[in-house]
């Protein structure tokens, strides 16, 4: 992969391609240093590689590389702080100074799941890695949307960070409603913000004022920075919390950016600027509390309310059922709030004054004062559009290379069918098909199991359910989205009737653990299973509940576009494509799996191994009865052989008409194999 570096000379463009390790050689040569600040004309572009022909410009490769740009910095020594905060990202590929000396430039790689580079796959990754560092930096980048052509000036740096190996983000090759779009969104959703500036997004406009409310600060200040920096730096913060206040801006958001400020780093730490901020936003949280006639209990409430919903996100997650919290600062997402975070919590509680003890932000916390979250739904709804262009689930039921003429279409169905699970489209009935794997060792049977969900939301898969204990069995129907009955032959003839229940009810009632009344919880979970053993169905009347096919190998490699296929699903059910299956289905599939049923006499072994004798031609081999024994053993894992067996068997197949040979090697049959 090459870049392209442009020299313009006497009003004509020279292109010169070369690999993105020789640039940054060339970035820490003296010589360089010398030409670069010379040479105003010399540009990189790393989007893609450019050549001359016919004396026009022609685009020869697209490069999966993104350019971010930090502009209009302080001075010198702003460039570099922000610089050493980029380096510490993951997905920094190359860090490098500004030639003006008051800017960073940022390379970022990125790889497409469904497609080519595309114009629409660069924009994806600009707008997403775009969001991720000005959350990160805490200040906003510049916004020129990129092209394959998009430039920034070469310049000397004797240090440049590079990583030829970063953490590549994946984008779609569509247009998408970005993650970026999506995070800044949850990001201002809990707060009433004052009038967005003109042309810029919530997210920036926020940005915007509170710098605003620094740069006030700092020319009101202005007079004590002869006398005393730190006295200077002091004065400075408390202006730009009051400030901030002022304009309806969030307080830990703005406490957490405000760290990031260098001239604010003489200070202690971050609980030195979380007090000022903490100082500054109580004063106007209390003048809304009537004081006068409120009880000192009633008070106490009153401030670990506001603490926790200034400082704190909550969320319950239903189908864990254990509550979630994000600090409602820049860069931080969802966690499971632990012990040790409510610890923290409290700890934190008392540092800023607020005098609540554990139970206090616990009833709080255990309250219905917070939303409900439900993953599968919230995913769902967040998907970008479905493109239409291609059928995501078909490619992916074509991954099981099978000879079963209906599997894509019944695929296709239950695949359906597990959405409209998730989004509790049916409350009366529950995905009652599950289907059945069937395939030797190392097929890739469980991995294509665990590859249906998205890794973020493979915590919500499980593979490793014990049918032995109905609260663990009925817990799981309600937080996971999948269950994998992995070995489903191994399930004895007497859970056979629970998982037939399982399957087929909607909403799971059960007694928790320690529990003293029943509750009742939304069932989630599809199933599907894995088996290795050729004939697992032991009860005829249950099979019209199981898609049973048979795959000697299954493609588990190569990416998975999970946004387009589960926006196609979505977009499927929204116009109301039908996800249950109909009386003539079922009849269908019993038919079909009678392949799949288990077989317990001599002679229909016999019979659906061998050609009857009549049909068995004279010139036919006589086969020792030995390995008659070892061929049936391997078609029927039911077949068990023990001390007689070979002597019932012969007996059986005498009757049933097959000629037999006897010598001193043994008995012998003559057989053919169906």
């Amino acid at each position: 992969m090459n870049i392209t570096l442009i020299n313009v000379k006497r009003r004509e463009k020279r292109y010169t391609r070369m690999p993105l390790e020789q640039l940054v050689e060339r970035m820490q040569d003296d010589d360089s240093r010398r030409s670069f600040a010379e040479d105003l004309d010399r540009q990189v572009c790393f989007a893609a590689e450019w050549m001359k022909r016919d004396g026009a410009p022609e685009l020869r490769q697209r490069n999966p590389l993104v350019l971010l740009s930090l502009e209009n910095l302080r001075d010198l020594a702003t460039v570099r702080e922000y610089k050493q905060q980029a380096v510490l990202l993951p997905y920094t590929m190359l860090c490098f100074l500004g030639q003006d000396g008051h800017s960073l430039h940022i390379v970022c790689t990125y790889t497409v799941a469904d497609g080519d580079l595309t114009d629409d796959a660069l924009l994806n990754a600009f707008r997403k890695y775009h969001y991720i560092y000005s959350s990160q930096l805490g200040t906003p980048l510049a916004e020129h949307e990129p092209t394959w052509d998009t430039i920034c000036p070469a310049s000397y740096d004797p240090q440049p960070y590079y990583n030829p190996s970063p953490v590549a983000i994946v984008v779609s090759a569509g247009r998408e409603k970005s993650t970026a779009f999506r995070l800044q969104q949850e990001d201002i959703s809990d707060y009433n913000f004052p009038e967005e500036v003109p042309g810029l997004s919530l997210h920036a406009s926020r940005v915007r004022r509170f710098h605003d409310c620094l740069d006030a600060a700092i020319e009101t200040c202005q007079v004590l920075r002869k006398d005393d920096e730190d006295l200077f730096a002091t004065a400075v913060l408390e202006q730009l919390a009051d400030g901030c206040r002022e304009m309806g801006l969030p307080q830990a958001w703005s406490a957490r950016l405000a760290t990031f400020i260098p001239m604010l780093g003489g200070l202690a730490n971050s609980d030195t600027i979380n007090s000022v901020f903490q100082t500054a936003y109580l004063r106007e949280t209390l003048k809304t509390i009537p004081l006068k006639f409120t009880r000192p209990s009633a008070l106490l409430t009153y401030k670990t309310e506001a603490y926790m919903k200034e400082h704190y996100t909550l969320r319950l997650n239903v189908m864990t059922g254990t509550p979630e919290y994000r600090m409602n600062a820049v860069g931080f997402g969802f966690v499971s709030l632990d012990q040790a975070a409510r610890n923290t919590m409290a700890i934190n509680a008392l540092k800023a004054g607020v005098d609540s003890w554990d139970r206090d932000l616990s009833r709080f916390i255990e309250s219905n004062l917070i939303p409900k979250y439900y993953p599968m739904e919230d995913y769902l709804s967040h998907l970008p559009r479905w493109n239409g262009k291609r059928d995501y689930v078909g490619e992916l039921a074509r991954r099981v290379k099978t000879d079963a003429p209906h599997w894509e279409e019944d695929f296709h169905k239950w695949m359906l069918s597990m959405v409209a699970q998730w989004l509790g489209k049916d409350r009366q009935y529950g995905n009652a098909i599950v289907p059945l794997l069937i395939g030797p060792q190392g097929s890739g049977k469980t991995t294509f199991c665990r590859r249906l969900l998205p890794g973020f939301l493979r915590i919500y898969y499980n593979d490793r359910l014990s049918m032995k204990n109905d609260n663990d069995i009925f817990i799981a129907m309600s937080s996971y989205a999948l269950i994998n009955i992995d070995e489903f032959d191994a399930m004895s003839k007497s859970q056979q009737p629970l998982l037939k229940y399982l399957i087929s009810t909607q909403d799971v009632k059960f007694r928790p653990p320690y529990g003293k009344v029943m509750v009742e919880r939304q069932r989630f979970a599809s199933f599907i299973a894995t088996t290795n053993n050729r004939r697992p169905l032991v009860d005829p009347s249950g099979s019209r509940r199981l898609i049973c096919v048979y795959a000697e190998q299954i493609d588990t490699d190569g990416t998975i576009p999970y946004d387009q296929l589960y926006a196609q699903l979505y977009h499927e059910l929204q116009e109301g494509r039908r996800y249950w299956f109909e009386d003539e289905d079922n009849a269908r599939i019993m038919l079909q799996n009678e392949a799949f049923q288990q077989v317990s006499s001599y002679e229909k072994m016999v019979e659906l191994t061998y050609l009857s004798p009549d049909a068995t031609p004279d010139d036919a081999d006589f086969i020792p009865l030995q390995q008659i024994l070892t061929q049936l053993a391997q078609l029927f894992p039911n077949f068990i052989v023990t001390k007689g067996t070979d002597s019932e068997l012969g007996k059986r197949m005498s009757k049933l008409g097959y000629k037999r040979k006897r010598s001193s090697k043994g008995t012998f049959f003559k057989v053919v194999r169906v």
